[in-house]
């Protein structure tokens, strides 16, 4: 019997906690909005909602804003975040540099540091351009009590659950506790991590393009190749915390099948990214790029091939998932996207049923991913906790 009320005072708890959440959400997305509107947008009684935006004032969270006069009368005391007292680092981990920003919730930079890395000597060598990033932010930080975050934008598998990096070969890290190194240090602040595709589709959904899609695929093309898939507005982890590894979707084969770092062959990454054609090919996108353009036979024949099979893979991932929204970006759609993009939104539509060719294509240039990293702590900070019903 004991059991069971326990378990009656969790799930109410967890109910209470869910609510507090979709109302926070809401206020950060549609504020400022009133206390009747999110009653009736939530499905919460009124009482309910004056007990939720209580807390949330007396925590400072959020503000009311200034009400409007009308002919009838004082109108309704609209809220809206307290956006410029609630504070997030970023940090987006490369090969070359680490990269570091502070923003408000408003999306203002109030400080950006970049520490330019030689070479990563051995796995713990990263840690000191990391903790020399964070550290210098932390001393721009108004007020500590507003920092709700430190978020790690990481090229690789990243199990952002357990906080591990499971293998980035340009950071030379295998199986990294990187988030129990962070919070030795750092403490009590929250620590969140995320593959760099991954992170573009749920920053995208919070406040970014992809904010009024519930089903949409993101698709990165730069060093690597990387992509998020979002189902009714959660991101699609996979039981390793490894969906999404489109780069190592086997795409190429005869001549064209090139080892990949996975261990494997015939990945899209091996010639569809900038490192691929690198490693593989010994050549740089730009010389690439320029030849195409040149019509220089060879290239022409190469880019067809990976024109070819981007797009048959990209189909089959539609055909799969039936995205509202495609959104293409990187610094190879940055350079290329102009003739590309068309190409592929043609071929794309031609092998997908047409149930699912309804799709829209977004195109965006490569983000400051430092800022799209500070994206994630906003993301945490207002979400809401479904997955602890599970």
């Amino acid at each position: 019997m004991k059991e069971m009320n326990m378990e009656h005072v969790s799930n109410s708890k967890m109910i209470k906690e869910i609510n507090e959440q979709k109302v926070l959400r809401l206020i950060y997305s549609e504020g400022p909005i009133a206390r009747v509107d999110l009653a009736k947008k939530t499905g919460l009684t009124q009482q309910a909602i004056t007990n939720i935006v209580n807390r949330l004032l007396n925590e400072n969270v959020i503000i009311e804003t200034s009400a409007t006069v009308s002919g009838g009368g004082r109108r309704p005391i609209p809220l809206e975040m307290n956006s410029s007292n609630l504070f997030a680092i970023g940090i987006e981990l490369a090969v070359k540099y680490i990269k570091g920003a502070l923003i408000d919730f408003k999306n203002n930079s109030i400080k950006e540091v970049v520490k330019l890395v030689p070479l990563y000597k051995n796995e713990s060598h990263p840690m000191e351009y990391i903790f020399n990033v964070i550290e210098t932010l932390l001393d721009y930080v108004p007020d500590s009590k507003g920092l709700k975050g430190i978020g790690l934008s990481i090229q690789g598998l990243v199990d952002s659950k357990n906080g591990t990096i499971i293998y980035s070969p340009g950071l030379g890290w295998r199986n990294f506790p990187l988030k129990e190194r962070l919070e030795i240090r750092y403490g009590s602040i929250p620590i969140y991590l995320e593959n760099d595709a991954n992170l573009l589709g749920v920053v995208g959904c919070l406040n970014g393009v992809l904010a009024d899609s519930k089903h949409s695929v993101t698709f990165k093309f730069d060093y690597g190749v990387g992509s998020a898939f979002i189902f009714n507005g959660q991101l699609i982890n996979g039981a390793n915390y490894v969906a999404g590894e489109f780069g190592h979707y086997k795409t190429f084969s005869g001549k064209y099948a090139k080892p990949c770092h996975c261990g494997s062959k015939g990945c899209l990454t091996t010639l569809a990214s900038i490192s691929g054609l690198r490693r593989n090919l010994g050549i740089e996108l730009n010389e690439l790029i320029s030849r195409i353009r040149n019509k220089d036979p060879e290239a022409l024949r190469l880019y067809a091939k990976i024109k070819c099979v981007t797009a048959k893979a990209i189909a089959n991932v539609v055909t799969l998932l039936n995205p509202e929204y495609i959104l293409f970006t990187g610094r190879i759609i940055d350079q290329v996207g102009d003739f590309v993009i068309p190409v592929l939104e043609k071929e794309i539509k031609k092998m997908v049923p047409d149930t699912c060719s309804n799709f829209k294509i977004l195109v965006i240039e490569t983000p400051d991913e430092s800022k799209t990293a500070a994206g994630l702590v906003m993301n945490y900070f207002l979400d809401i906790p479904l997955d602890k019903f599970y």
